[in-house]
């Protein structure tokens, strides 16, 4: 049985609320308080909600009685996060975040001071997530770009078929690209010919629109040199002859082996197997923007500015965050020539 209770099975009161919300109305009507908010937010809400209405008809089925506002007491709540301690704290954080946050936008006048204090409490607890999950898995840059160089060299011993050596140029690439161009799974799943991607004779131009990025930023870069020919290989020569593989057309930029679009969890399949092979370690598309930032960051502190724009960030938090770290590193390399110097008695 699924965590999430699917939205058809949703109470009465709850889908009239959903759809309030999302209720974009006339040029004279009220808006719904949620409008604002992309696909991709909606989504995780609807999540988040569905798996607490899940959770209330398992334990609780009489509540689903109540308006949903009143269903949210404290007690409610604490007993719901008591069942969801075998999840991270950050997931912890996600699901009750988001279900107050539906709640607080349908219902303003509530008082909701005690649940933002449990919020703020899971926050703490929550913190930047779980650093274990990370360590060792953080690489630097020139590493993943060359494991996707490496994967994908026409000449590689362990590319048998045309098939293999196709699918191998395509993964080298994804892997090469998100090493120089750490975009989110999201918006590199979403990739399109003539849309996103846009192949000049010169360079190849990536274009996020607002709707592809988290923050809202458009971004827009050259695919760097390093990556460029690989690229162009690929929706040159081996896009064309795995669509030609079955009776498919579409523009999406990532196709699989029957020609068919390359879902998220599959871009994520290809990642993770590319670097264990390549590095020993299975690295997730997220972890290569951990890997740009580290990396700048240990470039010098001036190049840790550069986060931001790489990353497409909207504020300088992460940025200086990392500028920090890279001042601690100078500090760290001047303070080691002190002491090989105070070593060699200088």
């Amino acid at each position: 049985m699924s965590l999430v209770l699917p939205m058809a099975d949703w109470p009465a009161a709850d889908l009239q609320m959903w759809v309030a919300l999302r209720a974009t109305g006339g040029p004279f009507d009220d808006r719904g308080a949620l409008t604002h908010l992309r696909a991709s937010s909606m989504q995780t809400l609807q999540a988040s909600y569905g798996r607490w209405l899940r959770w209330l008809l398992t334990v609780d089925p009489q509540a689903l009685g109540l308006r949903p506002e009143d269903r949210a007491t404290i007690p409610r709540i604490e007993a719901w996060l008591s069942d969801l301690a075998h999840t991270r704290p950050m997931s912890r954080l996600a699901f009750v975040q988001g279900v107050i946050r539906v709640l607080r936008a349908w219902a303003s006048e509530h008082d909701w001071s005690t649940h933002r204090r449990v919020i703020s409490v899971l926050k703490r607890k929550a913190g930047r997530g779980d650093p274990d999950r990370k360590k060792g898995r953080i690489l630097s840059t020139d590493v993943l770009l060359s494991a996707g160089l490496s994967y994908a060299a026409p000449d590689n011993p362990t590319a048998l078929t045309p098939l293999n050596r196709m699918l191998r140029c395509r993964d080298g690439a994804i892997v090469a690209l998100l090493a120089l161009m750490p975009m989110r799974r999201r918006s590199f799943s979403e990739l399109r010919l003539g849309q996103s991607v846009h192949v000049r004779d010169a360079n190849i131009i990536i274009s996020l629109t607002e709707d592809m990025t988290k923050t809202g930023v458009v971004w827009e870069a050259a695919v760097p040199v390093q990556v460029e020919p690989m690229l162009r290989r690929y929706i040159t020569e081996v896009r064309p002859a795995l669509l030609a593989r079955a009776p498919r057309s579409h523009d999406m930029l990532w196709v699989g082996r029957k020609g068919e679009a390359l879902t998220p969890g599959a871009i994520i399949h290809r990642t993770r197997t590319v670097t264990q092979v390549a590095t020993g370690r299975r690295i997730p598309p997220h972890f290569f923007r951990d890997a740009a930032a580290t990396t700048l960051a240990r470039l010098s502190p001036e190049a840790a500015r550069l986060i931001k724009p790489v990353l497409g960030h909207s504020g300088f938090r992460t940025a200086e965050r990392h500028y920090i770290h890279a001042e601690t590193i100078d500090a760290g390399r001047v303070y080691a020539a002190l002491v090989e110097r105070l070593k060699r008695g200088k």
